[in-house]
């Protein structure tokens, strides 16, 4: 069940410190990732397509395939702002650089 609690912006900004690639952006959160294997890009799509799955959270997700980035934003639009349900996704999604690690 995801956890639609809005954050307040001190709460936001200590559980930012803890996703390195994440950063507020207007409504969102967002994550730009570079990944230079294309290989280790589509497992990590795949690893993106689960988090949403096991969340139930759908966030923007752009993959420039010319620079070989992938920008992810979230927020929780029935809340009109970022949630812990946010925060839980990005989470998961941190997890793919964690448990492939070269």
């Amino acid at each position: 069940m995801e956890n639609k609690k809005t954050l307040t912006e001190e709460e936001l900004k200590t559980e930012l410190k803890d996703l390195n690639n994440w950063k507020k952006e207007f409504k969102c959160i967002t994550a730009r990732y570079y990944i230079e294997d294309w290989q280790k890009i589509t497992q990590f799509l795949k690893h993106v397509a689960k988090c949403i799955e096991e969340t139930n959270h759908h966030p923007d997700i752009i993959f420039h395939t010319a620079t070989k980035t992938v920008t992810i934003s979230t927020t929780t639009h029935s809340e009109n702002g970022i949630t812990k349900a946010d925060i839980d996704l990005a989470k998961k999604i941190e997890q793919f650089f964690q448990e492939n690690s070269e």
